[in-house]
């Protein structure tokens, strides 16, 4: 019992900066954007450390990601990408530290570059499934590879250059609902 109010705790606190990341992740996937030009492995690495909840940063990456697959389509290979991002942001530091959060954007994107496409590799059938196939698959990966790495580190940047300015306004709009709410039931 205490787990569940604790969580509940935490998920009121976090408000504002839960809608946040669901809202920008899934404007992002849905608006014309470059190949893999997306905030999603940023919110991998950084949402724990955001919500200061190593849980619920999972939840609110993979739901977003969840949110947007319903309206754009899952594919096969989708469970390999829901597990990337559970994994990365399983490693990820919930302090604040700078080299550690630069490492492990670089490291999650070279992880999600690795598990995605040994999963378009395997299951789909546009390359032999032999070591040259396996090979040809990383090669003509490599443009959304650069992307990819390219977003996370951008976007992890904008994340910690601005989470001052979003903890603040996750508290002044959580002080609001719950101020309102208040109102309401007395």
């Amino acid at each position: 019992m205490k787990f569940i109010e604790a969580g509940e705790n935490i998920m009121k606190k976090n408000i504002f900066n839960i809608f946040v990341i669901i809202f920008i992740i899934s404007l992002s996937r849905i608006i014309p954007h470059p190949p893999n030009f997306t905030p999603i492995l940023a919110s991998a690495v950084m949402a724990p450390l955001l919500l200061k909840d190593r849980s619920l940063g999972i939840l609110v990456t993979i739901l977003s990601m969840f949110i947007t697959d319903l309206i754009i389509g899952f594919h096969s290979y989708q469970f390999v990408i829901y597990f990337t991002l559970l994994t990365i942001s399983l490693i990820t530091p919930v302090k604040k530290n700078y080299i550690s959060l630069l490492f492990i954007s670089i490291a999650g994107s070279c992880w999600f570059y690795i598990t995605t496409n040994f999963a378009v590799w395997l299951m789909w059938d546009y390359y032999p499934k032999n070591l040259n196939g396996l090979i040809n698959c990383y090669t003509l990966a490599l443009p959304f590879f650069k992307n990819t790495l390219i977003s996370t580190v951008l976007f992890s940047g904008i994340i910690i250059a601005s989470i001052k300015y979003l903890y603040f306004l996750n508290e002044k709009i959580n002080f609001l609902i719950f101020n309102f709410m208040n109102n309401k039931t007395n």
